[in-house]
């Protein structure tokens, strides 16, 4: 899981791309020799001041990790076919089609006929993830990878300027490719510390990894050299004349078409046709990638004193569309703010080559009142620059050009909140303090560990992605997003130590209550709070009752040693460096109940709540015109102009590179909530329990699809199925 995720971060040329693969193919000859050990150790320096984990460096991989932390070979054939398929549909993308809005030349008939079995073999290609998910064995992994080397090679041939009836591409024949002769130093390196009997120690008591079979690894070793041909073919097109064709080179001002045309073996997201709307732009406030910004009005609002005074008389009445007021609206509960000044005083980013802008905008957004056939809610007004005295020009529905501008400034900084905060800070960064004190304190055997252990899968590595690539400098963050990767590490951090700073408030139930969002007649439409309570309360059954097997009482929690230790590992400055964690001033644990809604609290965000911020960045954020990680204009000042909207997107080639980023990370789903390894518990009762839980994901799963077939948009990151148990991408 780690590099190839890790490096595609940054993965925006060819020789970048090829960098990924072999240290992809790093991961699996690492995982092959089981090199490493089973250190866990704090580093602070990481993402200061932030607990995060160091172990030994393995040879030249970069990786200070420990042994089991190292990637299943599953997960790893999974990043690979992603991988491939971005690298296709980038291959594609560049082709010259008719119509395509990208190119002004005609298209043969053999050209057509070339693009009707390339789509079909990348079709094939995007089809492995199904075959890669059921695979039980190494050799069916194995055949995976080869079936991925032969498609990647007939994809080459296709799209190779040389006659491919007349020359074979055979890549026993050709000579040795640069990432071939990198692949064969580092497995020299590897024999060489083998002969020098470097040993890594694995725990006693532990099992060891099962690691790579041979024959497994020879299958992934073709499969990768066989992509890095698809990357050097792409090499040789652009720096051809004759056949190279780069986003680079279109006019200034690409159209809708033109943003749509990105998307060629990749789905387009079906957002695509609807953004522009008022009612899926407010959807996205509750059932997009980051639905947790919204908050219930109260009396005397500054925002709202503001507009009730400006808007014109019948304006509030005619922006919903139905007789009401603001007073009205405020009085019976139904008007809620979405507010982004956590990125106020962020720095506008420059890298790589543009300059970029971040503001912290204030969204107003209403439901109609009770009677109304539809009770959506619906967006009233944006303030771009907000400050604290609320005097920034103020843009509504009323307005439509400045408007569009206006949502479109709303939803970078959304999606700049959603990576940094919702995403990074309060679930990845939240969840590795856990880790460490739970592997470090807690032996094996323990059945908190037990329990927890699934939950904690990959976390570390994709973690070390974070520190290492993605908050880094020249990383994809400080490419993509709008402000300075300085302020963006630093938004991050407050982002992580708003939740490790008050963990006894950050429960599901509990977060939503202090929005004042959890009264569904003021607010009926809401699916990340409607399909998420039905996940927290079928977890919480479930961690109760794992919990109440291992302890029948409170004095049973005080006594275990081990538990208490834990607890002060994770609230010591020299540990976890959590706050507001326990029941007291020491971080003890004294109740049941206690231990069972912290623990709950862990899962629900290393599952459920990662999957709601995580997986829509495939789905909706790949597409740039809804969701643009930066804008690339200042803010406009009068809601009177008159403005072109698509002046602030980014470029195409900075949509083509958010899809790359967004399509990687929001799309290999890998384990499955509930889904336990048969060897994980022993107890009969345990899997007694255990039972019921899987029972009530399944009911959850009819459930939530159901609701989706009337709801604005079916929303599909809560579902069971599409869960993994824990942070693991």
């Amino acid at each position: 899981m780690p590099l190839p995720v890790i490096q595609a971060y940054s993965v925006l040329n060819s020789a970048n791309v090829k960098q990924t693969l072999l240290a992809l193919y790093k991961v699996v000859l690492t995982v092959r020799k089981n090199l490493g050990n089973d250190v866990y150790q704090y580093n602070y320096t990481c993402i200061p001041p932030l607990a995060m984990t160091e172990g030994p460096p393995l040879l030249d991989t970069g990786f200070r990790v420990p042994l089991e932390e190292l990637p299943n070979p599953k997960w790893i054939l999974k990043v690979l076919q992603k991988l491939v398929v971005l690298q296709v549909n980038n291959a594609l993308g560049k082709r010259p089609t008719e119509g395509s809005g990208l190119v002004s030349f005609s298209v043969t008939d053999g050209q057509e006929a070339d693009m009707d079995l390339l789509n079909e073999k990348a079709q094939a290609l995007e089809e492995l993830d199904q075959q890669i998910q059921s695979a039980e064995s190494d050799q069916d992994l194995e055949q995976v990878a080869l079936k991925i080397a032969a498609l990647t090679r007939e994809i080459s041939d296709e799209l190779s300027p040389v006659d491919s009836s007349s020359v074979s591409f055979d890549i026993s024949a050709a000579p040795e490719s640069e990432l071939e002769a990198q692949i064969r130093e580092f497995e020299e390196q590897v024999a060489a510390s083998e002969s020098e009997d470097v040993s890594f120690s694995v725990p006693s008591g532990t099992e060891e990894p099962e690691g790579i079979s041979d024959s497994l690894l020879a299958a992934f070793r073709e499969a990768i050299t066989s992509s890095g041909k698809l990357v050097e073919l792409d090499e040789q097109q652009a720096a051809s004349e004759e056949v190279s064709f780069s986003v680079d080179s279109l006019a200034a001002a690409p159209s809708l078409n033109d943003y749509n045309q990105l998307f060629t073996q990749i789905s387009l997201p079906k957002i695509s046709s609807r953004f522009q709307e008022d009612e899926v732009f407010a959807y996205m406030q509750v059932a997009g990638p980051n639905p947790l910004m919204i908050e219930q009005v109260g009396d005397g609002d500054p925002f709202v004193a503001r507009l009730t005074q400006e808007l014109p008389e019948g304006g509030y009445a005619k922006i919903i569309g139905t007789s009401d007021s603001l007073a009205a609206a405020v009085q019976e509960g139904r008007l809620y703010k979405a507010d982004y000044s956590l990125l106020e005083g962020m720095k506008n980013g420059t890298f790589p080559d543009d300059q970029k802008y971040i503001y912290a905008p204030l969204g107003l957004f209403a439901v109609p009142p009770q009677g109304c056939s539809v009770r959506n809610l619906l967006p009233v007004a944006i303030q771009c620059q907000p400050g604290a005295d609320c005097t920034g020009p103020v843009f509504t529905p009323l307005k439509r050009e400045s408007w569009m501008v206006a949502k479109t400034i709303f939803q970078m900084a959304d999606v700049n909140y959603h990576e940094l905060v919702s995403h990074l800070g309060r679930t990845h960064l939240v969840i590795e303090p856990f880790v460490l004190a739970t592997k470090r304190i807690l032996p094996r055997t323990h059945r908190l560990r037990v329990l927890l252990d699934p939950h904690f899968e990959g976390t570390v590595l994709i973690n070390y992605g974070s520190h290492t690539n993605l908050i880094a400098e020249k990383g994809g963050i400080d490419r993509l997003l709008a402000s300075s990767i300085e302020s963006d590490t630093e938004v991050a951090v407050k982002g992580a130590q708003s939740y490790l700073h008050h963990f006894n408030d950050v429960s599901f139930p509990k977060l939503l209550a202090s929005r004042g969002v959890t009264n569904s007649a003021q607010l009926p439409e809401y699916p990340y709070r409607d399909d998420g309570f039905l996940i927290w309360n079928a977890l919480h059954e479930w961690v109760s009752d794992y919990l109440r097997l291992c302890y029948t009482s409170d004095a049973q929690i005080v006594a275990d040693a081990d538990l208490q230790n834990w607890a002060k590992e994770l609230v010591s400055h020299s540990g976890g460096r959590l706050e507001n964690f326990g029941e007291d001033a020491s971080g003890a644990i004294k109740t049941l109940d206690y231990l069972i809604d912290t623990v709950c609290s862990v899962i629900f965000i290393a599952s459920a709540q990662h999957a709601a911020v995580n997986f829509p960045q495939n789905e909706l954020m790949s597409y740039a015109p809804a969701f643009p990680l930066a804008v690339y204009s200042p803010a406009p000042t009068n809601p009177d102009e008159s403005m072109d909207w698509m002046e602030w997107l980014p470029s195409l080639e900075k949509a083509g590179k958010q899809i790359q980023l967004c399509y990687l990370l929001g799309s290999v789903h890998y384990t499955q909530l509930g889904g336990y390894s048969k060897k994980q518990f022993t107890d009969s009762k345990v899997n007694a329990a255990l039972g019921k839980f899987q029972n009530r994901l399944k009911d959850i799963e009819k459930e939530i699809t159901k609701k989706n077939s009337s709801r604005v948009m079916p929303y599909k990151f809560l579902l069971p199925s599409q869960i993994p148990q824990s942070i693991n991408i």
